[in-house]
């Protein structure tokens, strides 16, 4: 049976090697998944490893754990595969999100383009806190889920110049359907070749629903970013990011 698992700050256990978990937590093992006193879960920090406890005492709304055993989790990608996805509409960005997370993605980076559902010039429209706190609560849920030890690394929104930027000393593709000369297959073919030199580090860009406009494309390849083409179907932005970081990993196992 598989155990509930919980991504914790920091895990600090007193001398007894006794924990109390956060109220967030607690409320979800006493009332969702209605645990009882002895049961196991399994928690952890980030640092590669993770933590087999069982719950002692249910207090004051709170859960107190005994640890039971440490556990080294070799599941990091040695690849590191950051998505710089344009701000599309919430419920297929968090969707984005969510299975890119299960795929083994190192970090996203949102930004606005010039045809993003949000725009930086547009205080109205912008992404407010409680966005981008929903959506790192969605890539550490993601996490807990399917067994990572570390929890993807979400940048606040940039402008898309400012992503270009950032992405420009490392191996970085841009996914645009008008691309009729360079296919992601082929690029993937000499990928491991390709890398050598370039820390293992890949920048995928993921355009919003209308695509990314001429000139946006034409600032990416000044800056070294490389525009791919996936295919000849036109693919929601969600389902490129998906396709392109699932075809990636396959081609580098």
């Amino acid at each position: 049976m598989q155990i509930n698992r919980f991504y914790l700050d920091r895990i600090i256990f007193d001398q007894d090697g006794i924990l109390k978990l956060p109220l967030g937590i607690s409320r979800q093992l006493i009332h969702v998944l209605r645990c009882q006193v002895n049961d196991q879960v399994v928690i952890f920090d980030g640092s590669g490893f993770e933590y087999k406890v069982k719950i002692v005492n249910v207090s004051n709304k709170i859960c107190s754990v005994k640890f039971l055993e440490k556990i080294f989790l070799d599941t990091d990608n040695q690849i590191k595969i950051t998505v710089f996805i344009s701000l599309i509409k919430q419920n297929r960005f968090e969707v984005a999100l969510q299975k890119c997370t299960e795929l083994g993605v190192f970090a996203f980076v949102p930004f606005y383009s010039s045809r993003s559902i949000y725009q930086l010039d547009k205080k109205s429209s912008s992404v407010g806190d409680n966005k981008i706190s929903r959506w790192k609560s969605i890539i550490q849920e993601a996490s807990e889920q399917c067994g990572r030890s570390d929890i993807p690394h979400f940048s606040d929104p940039i402008s898309y110049e400012t992503a270009c930027e950032k992405a420009q000393n490392s191996f970085s593709m841009i996914l645009w359907e008008n691309e009729e000369k360079i296919k992601f297959k082929s690029v993937l073919k000499n990928l491991k070749e390709v890398l050598k030199g370039n820390n293992d580090s890949i920048n995928i860009f993921v355009g919003p629903e209308g695509g990314f406009s001429s000139d946006e494309i034409k600032l990416a390849d000044s800056k070294g970013i490389k525009s791919v083409s996936l295919g000849d179907l036109i693919l929601r932005s969600e389902t490129a990011a998906i396709s392109a970081i699932s075809n990636v990993f396959y081609e580098l196992s």
